[in-house]
């Protein structure tokens, strides 16, 4: 079976938008649901407000996800289309007798120097040694908690010769880590992937978020969330991460419009990994990560059928309590008359299929 677009003349006119590039080479957010504070808010939070906060103290209290042993036989034997979530934004997504990695992080420490910045409170739940052959390496951004270099040196050498997938601006840090096969993309892009099981399509998609990997390299690579398709027309969606309405001077509650573009373009969605943490307070993060209740808002907006909540129960990155993205969402998603199975969260090394 050859995989299509849903919509692939609104595809074509979203891609000839290029309104996130800028003039010096470097990308933006174009939409007004993106603003961020000053600097200065940031580095006093840094310094007076993360070290004491709601999530610190549930940590203490040992409210944080289960983390289970993988489920081998799920994993040898899959669905037609099913998920792990191997913790944060790390993904084992099979799809049609493929294996793909998204976002994947099983260092100690999500920073620059396993010395020092944000330690995981949750275990891996496997190695990079422990995991079945990988077909296709897709990456959604730069940040140390997605783009991570020692567990990508320790996948390049096991598979040496898998197709890698980012957005623009990242192949340097790719190459420099021994990748060959790399595929760069922009918005809108989409990709062909022929594997024993029939062509696969990926499409990078939009999403609003920000990169920098130290100090003079803001916005310089870009970001985005994926959407795969199978040979069977099954499709998954990988948020990445990402905001939907800024809430630090954003008086009108503007919207990110690329996700009701991607759902124009390639909903239904069958199954849709969805950042649900990191994001408080909102009043400094909102341009950068969804809440709970913005989740729900991505989940309608895709179109996904059934959707998990990722970028959450791994690292302390921001202040709200570890608990706090789950039971957010399990209200919002009663108050918008969703049932709670259509949205939910995994222990970490747990397997869910899309049926």
């Amino acid at each position: 079976m050859t995989v299509s677009t849903s919509n692939e003349s609104l595809r074509q006119q979203y891609a000839a938008d290029k309104s996130h590039h800028l003039p010096n080479g470097r990308f933006q957010n174009p939409w007004p649901s993106f603003t961020l504070p000053p600097a200065m808010k940031f580095l006093k939070y840094t310094l007076f407000e993360l070290g004491n906060n709601p999530a610190r103290e549930s940590l203490k209290e040992g409210r944080v996800p289960a983390v289970v042993p993988l489920d081998e036989q799920a994993i040898t034997d899959p669905a037609s289309l099913q998920v792990t979530w191997l913790g944060h934004a790390s993904l084992l997504w099979q799809l049609d007798g493929a294996n793909i990695l998204c976002d994947p992080v099983f260092s100690l420490r999500c920073s620059p120097s396993q010395w020092i910045g944000p330690k995981r409170f949750t275990k891996a739940p496997c190695s990079v040694k422990e995991l079945p052959h990988i077909d296709i390496l897709i990456l959604s951004h730069n940040h140390y908690d997605h783009l991570d270099r020692d567990t990508l040196k320790l996948i390049q050498q096991r598979f040496p010769s898998i197709k890698v997938f980012a957005p623009l601006g990242n192949r340097p840090i790719l190459l420099s880590l021994g990748f060959s096969n790399i595929e760069i993309a922009d918005w809108w892009d989409e990709f062909s992937v022929e594997l024993p099981a029939g062509e696969f399509k990926l499409a990078c998609t939009p999403a609003q978020h920000m990169t920098a990997r130290g100090i003079f390299d803001r916005m310089a690579t870009l970001w985005s969330s994926w959407v795969v398709i199978g040979p069977s027309g099954q499709k998954f969606f990988f948020s990445g991460d990402t905001a939907y309405s800024a809430v630090y001077e954003n008086p009108a509650k503007a919207e990110c419009p690329a996700f009701k573009q991607i759902g124009e373009v390639y909903g239904p969605i069958d199954l849709s990994a969805i950042a649900i943490g990191a994001y408080g307070p909102e009043t400094m993060f909102g341009g950068m990560h969804a809440n709970p209740e913005q989740a729900v808002r991505i989940h309608e907006d895709i179109g996904s059928k059934k959707s998990i909540g990722i970028h959450w129960g791994t690292f302390i990155l921001t202040s709200e309590a570890i608990d706090e993205p789950p039971k957010r969402l399990a209200l919002e998603l009663k108050a918008r008359g969703h049932a709670p199975q259509e949205f939910t969260v995994l222990d970490i090394g747990q397997t869910i299929g899309s049926t």
